[in-house]
């Protein structure tokens, strides 16, 4: 009778066939890993916006450059609402290790550099515009500022907008999304708005128009949501963004947000100031969100162990202007 094996099968030992067997599995691995890669990096992709540009892991490579981020400290990024004629050579000699975005809001587009669609909305236009600029390519930490560096409402001594960017901790940026670059609580704490009394009441406010604009402001800003009681946040626009956070909510939502500022009624003043007092919600934050300051300045800034004397010489109100010349006439610099 003739043998049901065939020589070749008869040839091969049971050693060979469990290397061959292993073979299989390594190259189906292999290959089941580059499917995985492959549907990431098409996950990931930006749109096409005429740049040529792609992530692998933490390379960014634009062209033929290569971009590698620093293995410490995240990408960051600095966002500057400022105008034609605003100083700016201060953020040039200080942060030489930071991408510095100016933005100049008075600017046209065909003066090249960065500007808005419109000048609206104070600060407020700068930040959305960035925002929908960088959707798809943000750094890690994104600090967004006024333009100049003396500011009265910089928390600390000498007001000083270099040292807070400087102390800021990158860290709690990214483990908190959203930072208010203020912990004084004077000046929009515990309490800045009262929304659902306004609305409620309709009371005649010509002292405070933002309070009077707010009830209805904020219900077209947040569609879904319920009218506050009491909304308060440390004053003043000056905040830090993880790209997490802002991630977690879609492009077309702050388009919308940039469409409100564009098309509404209301004075640059008065809209830039609501949305000063919602940005801390538009990033997720309770209506009142107002930190304790010992345990905000060393989260924010690595400033640990302060004393009541020292938190309340952290900053001091010295009016909506420093003295002229500033800081070389003050005595505490």
């Amino acid at each position: 009778m003739r043998s049901l094996y065939s020589p070749l099968r008869d040839c091969v030992s049971p050693r060979d066939l469990n290397v061959s067997r292993s073979r299989v599995f390594i190259y189906l691995g292999l290959a089941v890993t580059l499917l995985l890669l492959s549907y990431q990096l098409i996950l990931d992709r930006p749109p096409d916006i005429g740049t040529s540009w792609t992530t692998i892991q933490s390379i960014i490579v634009v062209g033929d450059d290569r971009f590698i981020p620093d293995p410490v400290q995240p990408a960051k990024e600095l966002v500057l609402a400022a105008m034609q004629d605003s100083n700016m050579s201060w953020v040039e000699e200080n942060f030489s290790d930071w991408t510095v975005n100016i933005y100049r809001a008075d600017a046209e587009r065909e003066d090249g550099g960065l500007t808005v669609p419109v000048n609206k909305g104070n600060e407020a236009m700068v930040y959305l515009t960035y925002i929908i600029d960088r959707y798809w390519s943000l750094p890690e930490v994104s600090i967004f500022l006024h333009s100049g560096r003396y500011q009265w409402h910089v928390d600390n001594p000498l007001y000083d907008s270099v040292i807070s960017i400087s102390h800021l901790n990158l860290d709690f940026v990214q483990e908190a999304g959203y930072v208010n670059l203020r912990c004084a609580w004077s000046v929009g704490c515990p309490t800045e708005l009262e929304p659902a009394r306004y609305l409620r009441e309709r009371p005649a406010d010509d002292g405070h128009p933002t309070a009077v604009e707010y009830p209805d402001r904020f219900m077209e800003l947040f569609p879904r949501a319920e009218v506050p009681e009491v909304v308060g946040t440390p004053c003043c626009s000056q905040f830090a963004l993880s790209k997490t956070k802002i991630h977690e909510q879609s492009l077309e939502h702050y388009v919308r947000l940039q469409r409100w500022l564009m098309e509404t009624d209301l004075e640059a003043g008065i809209s830039g100031r609501i949305l000063e007092y919602s940005w801390h919600m538009i990033f997720g934050k309770p209506a009142q969100y107002c930190l304790d300051q010992r345990e905000c300045y060393c989260k924010t800034y690595g400033y640990c162990n302060m004393t009541d004397s020292d938190i309340q010489n952290q900053w001091v109100w010295r009016g909506l202007n420093l003295p002229e010349g500033w800081p070389k006439q003050s005595e505490s610099a």
